[in-house]
Protein backbone atom coordinates (compact mmCIF):
# COMPACT_ATOMS: atom_id res chain seq x y z
CA UNK A 1 0.00 0.00 0.00
CA UNK A 2 1.33 3.49 -1.07
CA UNK A 3 2.17 5.38 1.75
CA UNK A 4 0.71 9.18 2.43
CA UNK A 5 3.90 10.74 1.25
CA UNK A 6 4.10 8.79 -2.06
CA UNK A 7 0.44 9.12 -2.58
CA UNK A 8 0.83 13.21 -2.05
CA UNK A 9 4.26 13.40 -4.50
CA UNK A 10 2.27 11.59 -7.45
CA UNK A 11 -0.67 13.85 -6.85
CA UNK A 12 1.55 16.44 -6.70
CA UNK A 13 3.65 15.33 -10.01
CA UNK A 14 0.11 14.59 -11.72
CA UNK A 15 -1.02 17.99 -11.03
CA UNK A 16 2.02 20.12 -12.03
CA UNK A 17 2.06 17.85 -15.42
CA UNK A 18 -1.18 18.61 -15.99
CA UNK A 19 -0.78 22.19 -15.75
CA UNK A 20 2.03 21.97 -17.96
CA UNK A 21 -0.13 20.76 -20.61
CA UNK A 22 -2.70 23.25 -20.21
CA UNK A 23 -0.37 26.39 -20.68
CA UNK A 24 1.64 24.23 -23.87
CA UNK A 25 -2.04 23.59 -25.47
CA UNK A 26 -3.42 27.21 -24.88
CA UNK A 27 0.14 28.77 -26.46
CA UNK A 28 0.23 26.25 -29.10
CA UNK A 29 -3.51 26.96 -29.73
CA UNK A 30 -2.78 30.50 -29.93
CA UNK A 31 -0.55 30.44 -32.04
CA UNK A 32 -1.87 27.94 -35.14
CA UNK A 33 -4.16 31.27 -35.45
CA UNK A 34 -0.93 32.97 -36.71
CA UNK A 35 1.73 32.13 -39.14
CA UNK A 36 4.01 31.97 -36.65
CA UNK A 37 2.60 28.70 -36.10
CA UNK A 38 4.38 27.54 -39.42
CA UNK A 39 7.40 28.90 -38.67
CA UNK A 40 7.86 27.53 -35.20
CA UNK A 41 7.18 23.85 -36.71
CA UNK A 42 9.84 24.36 -39.43
CA UNK A 43 12.29 25.27 -36.75
CA UNK A 44 11.95 22.53 -34.12
CA UNK A 45 11.46 20.38 -36.88
CA UNK A 46 14.75 21.37 -38.53
CA UNK A 47 16.71 21.41 -35.20
CA UNK A 48 15.41 17.89 -34.39
CA UNK A 49 16.74 16.93 -37.50
CA UNK A 50 19.72 18.19 -36.67
CA UNK A 51 20.33 17.46 -33.85
CA UNK A 52 19.21 13.56 -34.66
CA UNK A 53 21.31 13.37 -37.59
CA UNK A 54 24.28 14.69 -35.03
CA UNK A 55 23.96 11.97 -32.37
CA UNK A 56 22.94 9.20 -35.19
CA UNK A 57 26.29 9.88 -37.32
CA UNK A 58 28.24 10.42 -34.26
CA UNK A 59 29.00 14.24 -35.23
CA UNK A 60 30.35 15.00 -31.60
CA UNK A 61 31.47 18.66 -32.38
CA UNK A 62 27.65 19.20 -33.46
CA UNK A 63 26.26 17.51 -30.87
CA UNK A 64 28.35 19.60 -28.51
CA UNK A 65 27.27 22.69 -30.07
CA UNK A 66 23.98 22.09 -29.35
CA UNK A 67 24.02 21.17 -26.03
CA UNK A 68 25.77 24.47 -25.61
CA UNK A 69 23.21 26.73 -27.35
CA UNK A 70 20.22 24.89 -26.10
CA UNK A 71 19.72 27.39 -23.21
CA UNK A 72 19.28 29.98 -25.08
CA UNK A 73 16.92 28.41 -27.73
CA UNK A 74 13.85 29.20 -25.29
CA UNK A 75 14.89 33.09 -24.93
CA UNK A 76 15.04 33.09 -29.04
CA UNK A 77 11.72 31.76 -29.22
CA UNK A 78 10.56 34.72 -27.08
CA UNK A 79 11.99 37.23 -28.94
CA UNK A 80 10.94 35.67 -32.27
CA UNK A 81 7.67 35.20 -31.20
CA UNK A 82 6.74 38.51 -29.08
CA UNK A 83 4.23 40.09 -30.93
CA UNK A 84 2.44 36.82 -30.77
CA UNK A 85 2.87 36.36 -26.50
CA UNK A 86 2.10 40.25 -25.84
CA UNK A 87 -1.14 39.41 -28.04
CA UNK A 88 -2.01 36.29 -26.36
CA UNK A 89 -1.33 37.67 -22.97
CA UNK A 90 -3.32 40.51 -23.81
CA UNK A 91 -6.34 38.07 -24.76
CA UNK A 92 -6.50 36.89 -21.30
CA UNK A 93 -9.45 37.78 -19.34
CA UNK A 94 -11.17 38.02 -22.40
CA UNK A 95 -13.86 36.17 -23.86
CA UNK A 96 -13.79 35.76 -27.63
CA UNK A 97 -16.63 33.29 -27.78
CA UNK A 98 -19.53 35.60 -27.80
CA UNK A 99 -17.38 37.10 -31.23
CA UNK A 100 -17.09 34.09 -33.05
CA UNK A 101 -20.36 32.64 -31.98
CA UNK A 102 -22.02 35.93 -33.56
CA UNK A 103 -19.82 34.89 -36.58
CA UNK A 104 -20.78 31.25 -36.68
CA UNK A 105 -25.07 32.15 -36.28
CA UNK A 106 -24.24 35.01 -39.03
CA UNK A 107 -26.43 34.90 -42.05
CA UNK A 108 -23.81 34.73 -44.66
CA UNK A 109 -26.00 35.52 -47.42
CA UNK A 110 -27.01 38.60 -45.71
CA UNK A 111 -23.48 39.20 -45.11
CA UNK A 112 -22.39 38.85 -48.89
CA UNK A 113 -25.26 41.33 -50.13
CA UNK A 114 -24.39 43.87 -47.54
CA UNK A 115 -20.77 43.84 -48.61
CA UNK A 116 -21.81 43.94 -51.81
CA UNK A 117 -23.70 46.81 -51.52
CA UNK A 118 -21.56 49.01 -50.00
CA UNK A 119 -18.48 48.35 -52.88
CA UNK A 120 -20.87 49.00 -55.09
CA UNK A 121 -21.72 52.19 -53.63
CA UNK A 122 -17.60 52.87 -52.87
CA UNK A 123 -17.44 52.06 -56.51
CA UNK A 124 -19.83 54.30 -57.60
CA UNK A 125 -18.87 57.63 -55.54
CA UNK A 126 -15.11 56.64 -56.13
CA UNK A 127 -14.22 56.60 -52.94
CA UNK A 128 -10.69 54.16 -52.26
CA UNK A 129 -11.02 51.44 -49.84
CA UNK A 130 -9.87 47.96 -48.96
CA UNK A 131 -11.24 45.51 -46.77
CA UNK A 132 -10.12 41.73 -46.13
CA UNK A 133 -12.42 39.05 -45.11
CA UNK A 134 -11.00 36.82 -42.69
CA UNK A 135 -10.99 33.00 -43.40
CA UNK A 136 -9.27 30.38 -41.63
CA UNK A 137 -6.05 32.35 -40.27
CA UNK A 138 -6.70 35.11 -38.19
CA UNK A 139 -6.00 38.40 -38.92
CA UNK A 140 -5.42 40.21 -35.68
CA UNK A 141 -1.50 40.32 -36.27
CA UNK A 142 -2.31 42.65 -38.72
CA UNK A 143 -5.00 44.64 -36.73
CA UNK A 144 -1.92 46.77 -35.78
CA UNK A 145 -2.60 50.74 -35.96
CA UNK A 146 -6.17 49.82 -36.22
CA UNK A 147 -9.41 50.49 -33.90
CA UNK A 148 -11.04 47.56 -32.51
CA UNK A 149 -15.24 48.26 -33.79
CA UNK A 150 -17.10 44.44 -33.32
CA UNK A 151 -19.87 46.20 -35.42
CA UNK A 152 -22.33 44.15 -37.28
CA UNK A 153 -21.54 44.61 -40.84
CA UNK A 154 -23.53 47.60 -42.73
CA UNK A 155 -23.11 49.19 -45.66
CA UNK A 156 -23.66 52.73 -44.33
CA UNK A 157 -20.71 51.97 -41.31
CA UNK A 158 -18.38 51.06 -44.08
CA UNK A 159 -19.31 53.84 -46.35
CA UNK A 160 -18.78 56.63 -43.19
CA UNK A 161 -15.35 54.20 -42.25
CA UNK A 162 -14.02 55.13 -45.81
CA UNK A 163 -15.13 58.52 -46.31
CA UNK A 164 -12.50 61.07 -46.85
CA UNK A 165 -11.87 63.23 -44.38
CA UNK A 166 -12.36 60.51 -41.26
CA UNK A 167 -10.00 59.67 -38.95
CA UNK A 168 -10.04 55.62 -40.74
CA UNK A 169 -10.57 56.05 -44.34
CA UNK A 170 -6.89 55.73 -45.09
CA UNK A 171 -6.66 51.87 -43.13
CA UNK A 172 -7.94 48.95 -43.76
CA UNK A 173 -11.02 47.53 -42.70
CA UNK A 174 -11.36 43.32 -41.25
CA UNK A 175 -14.39 41.67 -41.41
CA UNK A 176 -14.77 38.44 -39.47
CA UNK A 177 -18.20 36.85 -40.03
CA UNK A 178 -20.56 39.11 -39.91
CA UNK A 179 -18.78 41.80 -38.05
CA UNK A 180 -16.52 44.57 -38.78
CA UNK A 181 -14.22 43.59 -36.64
CA UNK A 182 -11.19 46.34 -36.86
CA UNK A 183 -11.15 49.27 -39.15
CA UNK A 184 -8.05 51.95 -39.50
CA UNK A 185 -5.35 48.93 -40.30
CA UNK A 186 -2.11 49.21 -41.87
CA UNK A 187 -1.60 46.14 -44.28
CA UNK A 188 1.81 45.09 -45.26
CA UNK A 189 2.66 46.20 -49.22
CA UNK A 190 3.38 43.68 -51.52
CA UNK A 191 6.60 43.52 -53.18
CA UNK A 192 7.49 45.56 -56.23
CA UNK A 193 7.60 44.37 -59.41
CA UNK A 194 7.17 45.21 -63.30
CA UNK A 195 3.51 44.22 -63.10
CA UNK A 196 2.83 46.05 -60.34
CA UNK A 197 4.55 49.91 -60.89
CA UNK A 198 1.47 50.82 -61.83
CA UNK A 199 -0.56 49.64 -58.55
CA UNK A 200 -1.59 52.44 -56.09
CA UNK A 201 -1.03 52.13 -51.98
CA UNK A 202 -4.10 50.19 -51.40
CA UNK A 203 -3.48 47.65 -54.26
CA UNK A 204 -0.07 46.83 -52.81
CA UNK A 205 -1.50 46.53 -49.57
CA UNK A 206 -4.34 44.30 -50.69
CA UNK A 207 -1.39 42.09 -52.71
CA UNK A 208 0.68 42.09 -49.35
CA UNK A 209 -1.68 41.03 -47.08
CA UNK A 210 -3.22 38.66 -49.56
CA UNK A 211 0.33 37.11 -49.74
CA UNK A 212 0.99 36.00 -46.00
CA UNK A 213 -2.58 35.27 -45.44
CA UNK A 214 -5.42 33.41 -46.99
CA UNK A 215 -7.59 36.16 -46.96
CA UNK A 216 -9.57 37.56 -49.68
CA UNK A 217 -9.08 41.12 -49.85
CA UNK A 218 -11.19 43.70 -51.86
CA UNK A 219 -10.24 46.83 -52.95
CA UNK A 220 -11.89 49.97 -54.73
CA UNK A 221 -9.93 52.27 -56.44
CA UNK A 222 -10.14 56.51 -55.67
CA UNK A 223 -9.20 57.26 -59.20
CA UNK A 224 -11.31 54.68 -61.34
CA UNK A 225 -14.11 53.33 -59.06
CA UNK A 226 -12.82 49.99 -60.61
CA UNK A 227 -13.23 46.81 -58.23
CA UNK A 228 -10.52 44.54 -57.70
CA UNK A 229 -9.80 41.32 -55.61
CA UNK A 230 -6.46 39.85 -54.29
CA UNK A 231 -6.57 36.20 -53.16
CA UNK A 232 -2.79 34.26 -52.24
CA UNK A 233 -0.85 37.06 -54.09
CA UNK A 234 -2.48 37.77 -57.51
CA UNK A 235 -4.72 40.75 -58.00
CA UNK A 236 -7.61 40.10 -60.13
CA UNK A 237 -9.03 43.85 -61.99
CA UNK A 238 -12.20 44.88 -63.02
CA UNK A 239 -14.49 42.59 -60.74
CA UNK A 240 -18.38 42.91 -61.66
CA UNK A 241 -21.33 42.24 -58.30
CA UNK A 242 -22.10 38.94 -59.77
CA UNK A 243 -18.75 37.68 -59.52
CA UNK A 244 -17.73 39.48 -56.20
CA UNK A 245 -20.54 38.01 -55.00
CA UNK A 246 -19.11 34.48 -55.75
CA UNK A 247 -16.34 35.35 -54.24
CA UNK A 248 -17.57 36.91 -51.16
CA UNK A 249 -19.68 33.97 -50.45
CA UNK A 250 -17.18 31.33 -51.37
CA UNK A 251 -14.79 33.44 -48.83
CA UNK A 252 -17.32 33.94 -45.87
CA UNK A 253 -19.00 30.60 -45.65
CA UNK A 254 -15.36 29.37 -44.99
CA UNK A 255 -14.51 31.65 -42.77
CA UNK A 256 -18.07 30.77 -40.74
CA UNK A 257 -17.23 27.11 -41.18
CA UNK A 258 -14.13 27.47 -40.12
CA UNK A 259 -15.09 29.26 -36.68
CA UNK A 260 -17.43 26.96 -36.26
CA UNK A 261 -15.06 23.90 -35.90
CA UNK A 262 -12.87 25.86 -33.81
CA UNK A 263 -15.80 26.61 -31.62
CA UNK A 264 -16.92 23.02 -31.67
CA UNK A 265 -13.24 21.52 -30.55
CA UNK A 266 -13.23 24.61 -27.91
CA UNK A 267 -16.04 23.34 -26.08
CA UNK A 268 -15.13 19.45 -26.15
CA UNK A 269 -15.01 17.87 -23.30
CA UNK A 270 -12.72 18.44 -20.92
CA UNK A 271 -11.31 14.64 -20.40
CA UNK A 272 -9.97 14.55 -23.77
CA UNK A 273 -6.22 14.56 -23.32
CA UNK A 274 -5.49 18.43 -24.18
CA UNK A 275 -2.25 17.95 -26.53
CA UNK A 276 -4.34 15.28 -28.75
CA UNK A 277 -5.96 17.98 -31.13
CA UNK A 278 -8.49 15.92 -33.58
CA UNK A 279 -6.95 19.05 -36.31
CA UNK A 280 -3.89 17.91 -37.90
CA UNK A 281 -1.19 20.34 -37.65
CA UNK A 282 0.49 21.94 -40.61
CA UNK A 283 3.07 20.12 -41.99
CA UNK A 284 6.27 21.37 -40.54
CA UNK A 285 7.89 21.26 -44.57
CA UNK A 286 5.08 24.31 -45.57
CA UNK A 287 7.32 27.48 -46.42
CA UNK A 288 6.42 30.44 -44.22
CA UNK A 289 7.95 32.76 -47.25
CA UNK A 290 4.81 34.62 -48.62
CA UNK A 291 5.57 34.40 -52.16
CA UNK A 292 5.08 30.49 -52.11
CA UNK A 293 1.99 30.13 -50.68
CA UNK A 294 -1.01 28.65 -53.31
CA UNK A 295 -5.28 27.92 -53.17
CA UNK A 296 -5.26 24.61 -52.53
CA UNK A 297 -7.21 22.99 -54.99
CA UNK A 298 -10.38 22.18 -53.45
CA UNK A 299 -10.07 25.64 -52.23
CA UNK A 300 -14.33 27.37 -53.09
CA UNK A 301 -12.25 31.09 -52.78
CA UNK A 302 -9.94 29.68 -55.88
CA UNK A 303 -12.49 28.28 -57.61
CA UNK A 304 -14.60 31.37 -57.46
CA UNK A 305 -11.99 33.58 -59.08
CA UNK A 306 -11.33 31.30 -61.38
CA UNK A 307 -14.89 31.57 -62.74
CA UNK A 308 -13.98 35.36 -62.55
CA UNK A 309 -10.99 35.22 -65.02
CA UNK A 310 -12.63 32.53 -67.52
CA UNK A 311 -15.50 35.20 -68.06
CA UNK A 312 -13.18 38.54 -68.00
Amino acid sequence: MLSFETLKALVRGGCQIAILAFLLYCVLKFLRRTRAYRILAGVVAVLFALYGGARIFGFDELGWLFEQIAPAIPVAFIVLFQPELRRMFAEIGTSRRGTRGAAGQSDAAGVVSTLVDAVGALAQKRIGAILAIEREESLEPFSTGGRRLDAPVNAELLLTIFYPGTSLHDGGVILRGGTIAWAGCVFPLGAVDEDRRAFGTRHRAAIGLSERTDALVVVVSEETGTVSIAYHGELVRGVNALSLADALRASVEAGVAARAEAAAAAAAPAAETPLESPEPAPAPAAAPAPAETAPAADDPVARAIGRIKEGA
